[in-house]
């Protein structure tokens, strides 16, 4: 079915512009749920489960008076996705809590954006932590934005891991338009559609530009050929964070980089120390 988006837009967009926008929005917003796979089996059955107020889905590891890290996925993803970071953070001495965000795992609601997941993981952390402070947030790419976000809507936390993150959340709005050949005008009008779907217009969901106003320790981790999210974006956040360090690796992609051993290591260690 998605072979077919750029010729069907390419015509409709053309026609109907603001009819191309909304249907490109929902599309957009909608994200893919993929079942949890055989190698996070483990993690799952070793966690405990629950949902929080809200609904969303908690996976949990550690003893729950220890310092809490929360594991925030990204887009299409789940919160078992991350969860090889959870064992070396527990032997560590470390509170560990995974989370399906909105429309995602088995989290209620179908669509989703920024501002969304952004409340979500404040919410979470009020709630996990009765109003007290994460110690860390783990996130990946979308989530990584949402985690920043969030941050500078109050999100208490001491440290901050992005990983895969993009820092131009206007390009990846772009990019999508461009990719199912929305016509300008269709694009013009999608813009408008996602500020009002989100509350924000998206060149406002700048990481870096974000980032540069938190006090808050981060660690970037990007791969220099993830073909996902351009390592650019790991360049412009590092520039811009004052208090950033960059973990910059090869081959291991958008996704492989969650479960490489030195990566989690580093990531511990930054944690940790």
């Amino acid at each position: 079915m998605k072979k077919y988006f750029p010729t069907f837009f390419a015509f409709v967009s053309k026609m109907a512009p603001k009819l191309a926008a909304k249907i490109a929005l929902i599309i957009f917003s909608t994200p893919v749920r993929t079942p949890r796979p055989e190698s996070e089996r483990l993690w799952l059955e070793t966690s405990k489960k629950y949902f929080l107020k809200n609904g969303i889905a908690a996976f949990e590891w550690g003893e729950s008076t220890n310092p809490l890290v929360m594991l925030i996925h990204g887009w299409n993803g789940r919160g078992t996705q991350i969860a090889s970071f959870a064992g070396p953070l527990v032997e560590k001495g470390f509170r560990v809590v995974a989370l399906d965000g909105p429309g995602h795992g088995i989290s209620p609601g179908k669509r989703t954006n920024p501002s969304l997941f952004a409340n979500f993981i404040k919410d979470a952390q009020i709630e996990l932590t009765n109003n007290g402070e994460v110690h860390a947030v783990i996130a990946h790419s979308f989530g990584g934005g949402s985690t920043v976000l969030a941050a500078g809507r109050g999100l208490k936390t001491k440290k901050i891991v992005l990983i895969a993150s993009p820092a131009f959340y206007d390009k990846v709005v772009l990019f999508f338009a461009r990719s199912i050949k929305l016509s300008d005008k269709a694009i013009a009008h999608f813009v408008k559609e996602v500020t009002n779907y989100s509350g924000i217009p998206p060149r406002e969901i700048n990481i870096a530009n974000l980032g540069s106003l938190l006090h808050i320790p981060v660690m970037i981790v990007h791969d220099s050929a993830d073909n996902a999210v351009d390592y650019q974006s790991a360049i412009t956040i590092h520039e811009a964070w004052s208090k950033s360090v960059l973990l910059t690796t090869k081959g291991l992609g958008h996704r492989r980089i969650l479960k490489d051993k030195k990566v989690i290591e580093e990531v511990v260690n930054f944690i940790n120390s």
